[in-house]
């Protein structure tokens, strides 16, 4: 497992997806749940597929893993959007926006899978016990039974 620091941000591409409201298909899968890692840091951890991403209150994601010069040692990148959003945490420092930039994480290598977005809302974010979990379900529902129309 190693220590590193997490920036998430958008890409051409995810934006592109999420514009065209296909956040539920596997292109947004694709282009949202992966994580860019540089290649001195790829290697630490074993040049994974896959890494699952910790943050300080033991919230947890899994990722494709990139291996990419592009990417600052100590620092991993991950698209804004639901899987980034699993680990970004509630504080704001006072600025009323997440700490979607320079948050510290643990990440360590693993075996998978990567869930899709219902999925990963279904087993993180709807626990099924309030009205708001209820009217989520509904929209999941929905939206899941649409994609392919």
């Amino acid at each position: 497992m190693m220590d590193i620091i997490l920036n998430t941000g958008s890409t051409v591409y995810q934006g592109a997806i999420i514009k065209g409201g296909n956040k539920f298909t596997e292109g947004y899968t694709r282009e949202a749940a992966y994580c860019n890692i540089h290649p001195q840091d790829f290697d630490a951890l074993g040049r994974p597929w896959h890494v699952r991403v910790t943050n300080e209150y033991g919230d947890s994601v899994v990722v494709r893993a990139k291996k990419t010069n592009t990417q600052q040692i100590g620092e991993v990148f991950i698209p804004r959007g639901i899987w980034a959003n699993t680990v970004v945490t509630p504080e704001t420092e006072s600025t009323g926006s997440p700490r979607y930039k320079n948050l510290p994480v643990k990440i360590e290598k693993c075996e998978g899978p990567v869930l899709g977005p219902e999925e990963l809302m279904r087993s993180n974010f709807v626990n099924g016990t309030n009205e708001d979990s209820r009217e989520a379900l509904k929209y999941l529902d929905k939206k899941t039974s649409q994609v392919g129309h």
